[in-house]
């Protein structure tokens, strides 16, 4: 059996258990996470509220709600217990039971409580979130498995040896693991705007979110490799099936990361090739693009190869040739005079902008009149002409050097 079918038939199962409650009970029942998000949820028997018809719609919990409920200390409870949450809330009360296996706390399963519940359907309750328990710790065990596996593959599929490569679609192929016909493969790496090297949540993030997409489906599939700053993300799929592009699914990745760890994160995406075996090629290019992203962040948080441009030759550039040094003075002098970070941020935004200067003062949200004595005293630091098309391509080129080195940044902090 294949582990996309084991895990179809585990989330079968699980909705069953769910939907065989709520007729006994004749009333609705859903199963959230322990963060309290949505897993799964039975029909409603005209029992619901407004909280609990926005969560099925998928349109979430208020987090609000979500920090009041948890403080009343459900992760605590040893069976099903009532919970009154604040009425002006919009939220009815509601009886929740715990889902633990092996000691350890899966989510939560709750019922609209309308004081009519009695103890043998109590009872029932806290026998399916037992074996509900049971299933989900039995999918985590798959996911782990899984994901392990998956991150072995991804490994040999990013080497520079061609044999490794070809034996690893070939295993890849022998476990249903990527499509037959896979003709749509991209590559992003994913990781946190400022470095985490010391945050075991954001570490523990990475691990959970590449578990959680490795299981998104196998049309296009989905193989992640967790490292201790990043995530790698390789999207093999057939031509002209999956839902959306590779690139919407690697911005719901990159959001579903933010969401998970409070953190902005950058994304580099490569450029989409047509068999797995390449993907390591697509891999170097996400290098690239998350160095642009990383120090380029008018291009936003996710950014492919494609979009690059010009920056291409300069990401790819080793960083110690990106120091400055004394063929770049004119930037330095820059960085050095006083009120650099003014000076800085007018000169790459003027250019930026094609020496448009309507433009550039708004940008700026200055009058034109302090934009062009910015200019002038920039013209004089640096001893460069902006009327002269080398010279603007020398400071323009200097800046985005500066841009990728990071002295920029330095400079305005």
């Amino acid at each position: 059996m294949s582990m996309g079918v084991d895990s179809l038939a585990q989330a079968e199962s699980l909705q069953e258990l769910i939907d065989s409650l709520a007729e006994r009970l004749q009333r609705s029942v859903a199963l959230d996470d322990p963060t309290l998000n949505l897993i799964a949820a039975s029909r409603h028997f005209g029992d619901e509220d407004t909280v609990r018809v926005q969560s099925v719609l998928g349109r979430g919990v208020d987090p609000e709600l979500q920090r009041t409920v948890l403080s009343l200390g459900i992760g605590e409870f040893d069976g099903p217990r009532r919970v009154s949450p604040p009425a002006e809330m919009g939220a009815k009360a509601r009886i929740c039971a715990p889902v633990r296996c092996a000691g350890v706390l899966f989510g939560f399963l709750w019922l609209i409580d309308d004081g009519l519940v009695d103890d043998r359907q109590l009872l029932d309750t806290a026998a399916v979130a037992d074996q509900v328990g049971m299933i989900l710790h039995r999918r985590d065990l798959f996911l782990q498995r899984r994901q392990t596996r998956c991150g072995s593959l991804v490994r040999e599929l990013l080497s520079a040896d061609e044999p490794t490569r070809a034996g690893a679609l070939g295993e890849a192929l022998e476990e249903e693991l990527v499509p037959k016909d896979a003709a749509v493969v991209t590559a992003a790496v994913l990781r946190a705007a400022t470095p985490q090297e010391d945050s075991p949540d954001f570490h523990s993030a990475i691990a959970k979110l590449a578990e959680r997409t490795t299981s998104m489906g196998t049309d296009p599939t989905y193989l992640c490799l967790p490292r201790r700053h990043e995530l790698v993300v390789i999207v093999a799929g057939s031509r002209g099936r999956g839902r959306d592009s590779p690139l919407a699914a690697i911005r719901r990745i990159a959001g579903a990361l933010s969401e998970r760890t409070g953190v902005r994160t950058t994304t580099g995406v490569g450029r989409q090739q047509e068999t797995l075996t390449a993907a390591h090629q697509s891999y170097q290019d996400a290098l690239v693009a998350i160095r642009a992203a990383q120090f380029l962040p008018s291009m936003g948080d996710v950014v492919t190869w494609e979009s690059l441009g010009v920056y291409v030759l300069l990401a790819k550039l080793d960083p110690q040739e990106l120091v400055l040094g004394p063929h770049q003075t004119p930037i330095v002098r820059l960085i050095s005079s006083r009120n650099s970070s003014v000076l800085l941020s007018t000169a790459e935004t003027f250019l930026d902008l094609a020496g448009d200067v309507q433009r550039s003062a708004a940008v700026l949200h200055v009058h034109r009149a302090t934009l062009y004595q910015r200019l002038a005293r920039i013209e004089e630091v640096t001893g460069l002409d902006f009327s002269d098309g080398g010279d603007r391509l020398t400071l323009h080129l200097g800046l985005k050097v500066a841009r990728l080195s990071g002295a920029l940044a330095d400079a305005q902090a």
